[in-house]
């Protein structure tokens, strides 16, 4: 190799940042500490208005590894359009600027990819964790996502919510590449990811360590609550299922709620026929030659083991003829 050519590192980190002069600093910290050392670190800035570009020109400065760039869109698909074709790992990974990465991180992800297949997605455990008490819903949600990657549910719950944490994933470049790169994605967009990996038939590979401390704070606007995102949200979900899992036969919705009630919206803009039925109702689906259901509750885990051995008692699957949406 000549002096003028570049050596190809092992890993990508993708990191695109607005506004994140409070974390900065302890993010890229993280990313320095790393045990495995043959990464480049690619941060766009999308126009902040604070100290974070700032901060960043300084890492870039002491570490050759570190490149920054400024986006050319607005938001974070452009953003990491931009910073994955300024790339040149063998594997991508994508960082948050307010999140930490254990030591470990890029040394466990990469041992276990370098034994899977190549068509492999890596993720790990996930960690809350804030200023404050971390709140009950994403304290749910980070037992739910570990639970279903450390017993390798993420295709049968795939429409329930994101099954990959956005800043905690690996994978081979073309595996991106595969997908039409990060430009083809819809917000929100760590879930279209998940969704395409999906269709592409990608695995899902969970090491059992915690590579990933993800934090709360009150500018983080994933997971918003307001109907508009909500919508937007269960449209990504619902014509994923209609594309990919849906079979055309008769198709159920169970329960009665402003989550069925955006469904069936969806559903009639479609044209697709379908039942609601409460779930007091919930022995009619017996009546029904070869359904398909989702379901638009989430009980406690006592009602929702109840509802899984009563529908594959009666022959039905989850994920491929039932689903929690």
């Amino acid at each position: 190799m000549s002096e003028k050519e570049e050596k190809v590192p092992e890993i990508s980190i993708l990191i695109p940042f607005k506004n994140a002069e409070k974390w900065m600093e302890e993010c890229l910290d993280s990313i320095v500490n790393q045990s495995f050392p043959d990464f480049e670190v690619i941060g766009v800035d999308d126009f902040s208005q604070d100290g974070s570009v700032s901060i960043y020109q300084e890492f870039v400065r002491k570490d050759p590894r570190f490149k920054m760039i400024s986006n050319v869109g607005h938001g974070v698909i452009p953003a990491l359009d931009l910073a994955f074709s300024a790339s040149k790992g063998k594997m991508i990974t994508r960082m948050d600027p307010d999140d930490r990465m254990p030591e470990k991180r890029l040394e466990i992800m990469r041992n276990r990819l370098l034994r899977c297949d190549r068509h492999t997605v890596v993720t790990g455990k996930v960690l809350y964790f804030s200023e404050h008490e971390v709140s009950p819903g994403n304290l749910d949600y980070q037992s739910w996502l570990n639970d279903i990657n450390m017993h390798g549910n993420q295709y049968a719950q795939i429409y329930r919510e994101c099954v990959i944490a956005s800043p905690n994933w690996l994978t081979y470049r073309e595996n991106i590449d595969l997908i039409g790169g990060f430009g083809s994605l819809h917000y929100p967009e760590d879930y279209d990811l998940a969704i395409k990996w999906y269709e592409r038939k990608i695995n899902f590979e969970a090491v059992q360590e915690l590579t990933l401390y993800w934090r709360e704070h009150p500018d983080r606007s994933a997971h918003n609550s307001n109907y508009f995102t909500q919508k937007l949200f269960l449209e990504l979900k619902i014509n994923a299922f209609l594309k990919l899992d849906f079979r055309g036969g008769p198709l159920l919705i169970w329960g009665k709620n402003k989550k069925s009630e955006i469904i069936s919206k969806i559903l009639k803009e479609h044209q697709i026929h379908f039942k609601i039925h409460d779930t007091k109702d919930f022995k009619r689906i017996e009546k029904i030659s070869n359904p398909q259901l989702l379901v638009a509750i989430y009980p406690e885990e006592k009602e929702r083991i109840e509802i899984q051995k009563y529908l594959t008692l009666i022959g039905l699957k989850e994920g491929t003829d039932w689903w929690w949406v």
